[in-house]
């Protein structure tokens, strides 16, 4: 009798454990089940990302030289008193380039992230940020009163894209040029006081055109100094590296402009056509030199 109720009670505490064991069991599945919804939910949130407004940033238009911003999802992720790092992802969420600014000296690096390496390296001038003014689009024939309008029809067919003035101040005017699906294919930089244009295909061939656009007569022109032998300009810092890349024997120099920021030179030949330019920048001893018949043939430092 007693061995019966001995084995009575182990079986039933066996039965209670097990039941305990399968309670517990089932807690944790619907513990695990719930974290891993958690993770899904945490990774879906992470996947939608939020695209950026950085128009406005110093080094907007030197990236829009070599990538489209508007193809990608753009993203700023350090941005402090020292630099500025934004990221650029395709519509699965990868990242395809980043761009680093370096705030103290305007340096500008692009890297592509898919073995492409940096792309661009260059310094930007500070200007105080602001977020450009956005205009109305408005039909080619709007803007066909500009005084960059004749030099940008040369190099771009403006027939097939709509003009979209996307800044315009004291310094300079920036136009978007799109096509008929709102994607921008071309944008050009007009900087007033010097009559640089700069012409960029955004979809990967760069700069187009870069000139000085002549100014109409009822418009005062840069103040310019007479032309003069080469030799002198022999005295200024530019001078050495500007005559290892251009014969200067055969042209005439004419200083265009000289101020606190630069100093910018035209080169002409015999018949006072203009072969080559150069820019200066006193700040940063940074030198571009390029050939007004086929484009930069340097940028660097003067040596």
């Amino acid at each position: 009798m007693k061995k019966t109720l001995i084995t009575a009670v182990s079986a039933l505490l066996i039965s209670a454990g097990g039941a305990n064991a399968a309670t517990f069991a089932h807690a944790d599945q619907n513990a695990d089940a719930q974290s891993s919804y958690a993770h899904v939910q945490h990774n879906s949130n992470y996947g939608q990302q939020v695209n950026q407004d950085i128009t406005g940033l110093e080094e907007y238009a030197s990236v829009a030289s070599v990538i489209d911003p508007t193809s990608f999802t753009t993203r700023v992720t350090e941005d402090n008193v020292s630099n500025r790092v934004i990221l650029f992802s395709d519509n699965y969420g990868r990242t395809q380039y980043k761009s680093v600014f370096v705030k103290k000296t305007g340096l500008l690096k692009v890297i592509n992230l898919k073995g492409g390496g940096v792309v661009l390296e260059t310094t930007v001038k500070a200007d105080a940020p602001q977020k450009p003014e956005v205009k109305p689009e408005q039909p080619g024939s709007a803007i066909s009163v500009l005084p960059e309008y004749k030099t940008l029809a040369s190099a771009v067919d403006l027939t097939a894209l709509t003009p979209v003035i996307v800044s315009d101040n004291y310094n300079n005017r920036t136009i978007l040029l799109k096509d008929a699906n709102g994607q921008g294919q071309y944008k050009s930089v007009f900087v007033k006081k010097t009559g640089l244009l700069k012409v960029i295909n955004l979809k990967g061939q760069g700069v187009v055109i870069e000139t000085v656009v002549k100014e109409d007569a009822a418009t005062p022109a840069p103040e310019a100094k007479p032309e003069q032998p080469a030799s002198t300009i022999s005295s200024l810092p530019e001078y050495n590296t500007l005559a290892a890349h251009v014969d200067l024997s055969t042209l005439t120099p004419v200083v265009v402009s000289d101020n606190y920021n630069n100093r910018t030179i035209l080169l002409k030949d015999a018949n006072g056509r203009e072969q080559f330019k150069s820019i200066y920048v006193k700040r940063t001893n940074m030198l571009k030199i390029i050939n007004l018949k086929g484009g930069q043939i340097f940028y660097g430092a003067a040596q």
